[in-house]
Parts: C-alpha cells; structure tokens; sequence
C-alpha cells in the first residue's frame, strides 16, 4: 500500500516513463513506479520510494498496490486503454496518459482522462513539471511558485498578431520561458517547436515571474487599433524576441 498521499505514481518504464521517473526524481518527488517487467523495475528500485510488478490493467492487483491512496498516477506505457479504463474504474484522481497519436488522444479525453501528452523530445521532464505541481488540473493566471524565482502560470491566446504563428517563431527560450502545455480544441498536449497558436489556446508556461508577467499581458493583448499594439510592444521589453510584426 501507498504510505504517502503526496506520492506520484508511473506505470510503464519504458524510454518515456524513466524520463519522468528522472526528472521527479530530480524535483525530489516522491515517487512510485509500476511495471509487469520485472527487469525494468530493477535499475530503479534504490532511486524511488517503490516499486511493483504488476500488470496495470488488472484491477484486483491495482486494489492491492492500493492505487486509490495516490495523488497523481501517470500512464506512460503507450497501449494503455485497459489500464485508463482500470484507473477510471477504481475513480482514481488526476491521471495524466501518453497518446501516441492524435486519434488515441481523442479516445483517451472521451473516457475522462484528466490529462494528455503526447510525447515529444523532452516531453519526460515536461510531464514531471505538470505532475508535480500541485494545482495541474486546475490551471489558472495565477502564478504557482515552483522556487527560485521561478513560477509555472496559464492564460488564454488572444492576440491575432501571435495567432497563426509556429511556437518556435517566438523564440521565448532564448528568454528563458518554456511552454510546457498547450490546450487546444479541449486536447491538451505537450507542444513541439512546429505547434501553430491558435486563438483561444490555453497556453501554460514556466519562467521567472517578471517574465511570464510580460508574456501573458501580451498574449492577452486584443489587436484594436495602434497604440494597443505599441502598448504590447512595450509590455514585452524584457521578452522582445517575441515578433508581433
């Protein structure tokens, strides 16, 4: 059984699990990894607070772990409907589930998973990130403090001049800001540099707050005559690799 409440949970170590597992690690998370290869468990059993072989889509094994105790459970194994459905059924909370395409993500939201991602390079770290923030499935424009000046933060898209735009044409890395998640169409997904923006998107971000500041008076900035423009402009002095020409 779960000791701790505060636990995450991650069933399948595959490359994209063990990029997860890496990075809660590094956040100093307390961490619960799950897998019916009992190879796979092994390299892990000294870095995380427990492991279990078991196959996740049996419920009785699932009851026994007692899956129901932990905070966030995080699919990672790719054919993972049997399982979503198991975790739906024993009404575990805050689910994050990998998709390994558009059409199996769209199932996945139809059957009431909480989040979904579609893994990208980095999406391992970028998932860890959503997971161990403690209000993931109730994003919101106010900041959440992760430490060290740094804040995680959502707000909306509704700036034409940005809309249509590919993520990597903002450049905001270079400023230190990265766009961890992004929801579009009611899908939220992991983006890459070739994501477009579309208007309305609920674009969650992680950065220094005096920057995150800047960008989220800019992606609210409506397009309505001139000076508005220029008063974006102005806005985003300290994240000016933006273009909004």
């Amino acid at each position: 059984m779960f000791k701790y409440k505060n636990d995450i949970a991650i069933i399948g170590m595959g490359r994209f699990g063990s990029a997860v597992a890496n990075q809660l690690i590094k956040m100093n998370k307390s961490v619960v990894i799950i897998d019916s290869d009992e190879e796979l468990l092994r390299p892990w059993a000294d870095q995380v607070n427990s492991v279990y072989a078991a196959d996740a889509s049996d419920l009785n094994a699932l009851q026994k772990i007692g899956i129901t105790d932990i905070k966030t459970v995080i699919v990672a194994a790719p054919n993972n409907i049997e399982i979503v459905a198991t975790l739906l059924e024993l009404k575990v909370n805050n689910i994050i589930a990998r998709s390994t395409n558009v059409k199996h993500a769209r199932v996945l939201k139809q059957i009431g998973v909480d989040r979904i991602v579609l893994p990208e390079m980095e999406s391992g770290t970028r998932t860890a990130l959503i997971a161990g923030n403690d209000n993931f499935i109730k994003f919101s424009e106010n900041m959440n403090e992760i430490g060290d000046g740094f804040v995680i933060s959502s707000t909306n898209l509704y700036n034409s001049k940005i809309e249509g735009k590919k993520l990597k044409d903002l450049n905001l890395t270079k400023r230190g800001v990265s766009i961890i998640l992004i929801k579009q169409n009611n899908v939220s997904k992991i983006p890459t540099g070739d994501t477009v923006l579309g208007h309305g998107d609920l674009i969650t971000m992680i950065g220094k707050i005096e920057l995150i500041n800047d960008i989220i008076i800019v992606f609210n900035r409506q397009r309505k005559e001139s000076n508005i423009i220029k008063a974006a402009k102005d806005a985003m002095q300290n994240a000016e690799d933006i273009d909004l020409n």
